[in-house]
């Protein structure tokens, strides 16, 4: 991995650092990413909020409040509401222009993490509705509304980070997200897909920095999956050549545990089992440490 200044990460328009977390291919690990970062971060004391602005809800059903599992009745999300079918307001509300969602915040539907006890963040929940998104968000000004509702929200909430779970697309969704947060964590599979997929990322950062005349720092690339074969070793090695002066990589090695974990909505923090987690917790707590240095602006002696 390599080192990076202090402080090179963006400060949003709310002042607090904001990362969304992307990659328009699916199946990359950028949910299981968000959770655990956001986990990690709140371990080492902070204050974090997490939103789920994916129409599929998986930062949602990965935090068990989705549907349950027929399956296994003793698995712990089925003591939990589903969320995504909840016909209270939802986020979709929050970003949409209109009279009957006009009243809806961020604060009316934020879960926080004492309303249950495997939270060990706050979190703005996903919502069936969310998949309406691309045709009532047509606009230009829909980009930014992410970031007006945040803006609205840290008046009266005070937290050291947000992060953003995308969709796994290049949709208004996700660059909603990208402008309100102007930091972005990559998250790929080590494969040739994956670094195509990067690419396209990369190419629709710099269309957002240009069309709206703003900037956008990467704070580091998730490389998931990661075995030690020749395909991982060649995305590896491409990386490092394209992208290492820009951002640092974290190698998340092939593990059960966060699968597990995910399976029964908990974070690896918060979950327990027969694996051993201990480097799925160091590697995510090695993220949570580049993202504060990322925003923090002491200066350091070279």
């Amino acid at each position: 991995m390599g080192s990076k200044p202090h402080g090179w990460g963006i400060n949003p328009s709310t002042g607090i650092p904001t990362i969304a977390f992307g990659n328009q291919k699916g199946g990359t690990g950028k949910t299981t990413g968000t959770i655990n970062s956001a986990a990690a971060l709140a371990v080492n004391g902070h204050d974090v909020l997490a939103i789920d602005i994916d129409p599929q809800g998986d930062m949602t059903k990965g935090l068990g409040l989705g549907p349950g599992d027929g399956e296994d009745p003793s698995n712990p999300k089925n003591d939990l509401p589903n969320l995504l079918v909840t016909d209270e307001g939802n986020l979709l509300d929050v970003l949409v222009d209109n009279p009957r969602t006009e009243d809806i915040t961020l604060a009316d539907i934020l879960i926080s993490d004492d309303q249950f006890d495997h939270l060990n963040f706050d979190l703005v929940p996903s919502h069936k509705d969310m998949g309406l998104a691309r045709d009532w968000m047509d606009d230009a000004d829909s980009r930014f509304a992410l970031q007006y509702a945040l803006e609205e929200l840290t008046e009266t909430y005070d937290y050291d980070f947000i992060l953003i779970d995308c969709p796994p697309d290049l949709s208004v969704l996700t660059d909603a997200a990208f402008i309100a947060a102007q930091n972005v964590f990559l998250s790929a599979q080590t494969q040739a897909t994956s670094r195509d997929a990067l690419d396209e990322l990369w190419d629709q950062l710099e269309s957002i920095e240009d069309r709206q005349n703003t900037d956008i720092a990467l704070v580091g690339l998730l490389a998931n999956m990661f075995r030690d074969d020749g395909q991982s070793r060649k995305f590896i090695d491409v990386f490092e050549k394209q992208w290492s002066s820009m951002t640092p990589m974290f190698k998340l090695p092939v593990r059960v545990a966060i699968q597990r974990a995910w399976d029964n909505g908990q974070d690896i923090y918060e979950w327990d089992d027969d694996n051993d987690q201990a480097v799925e917790r160091d590697r995510f707590l090695e993220v949570a440490e580049t993202m504060e240095r990322a925003f923090d602006r002491t200066t350091v002696e070279a």
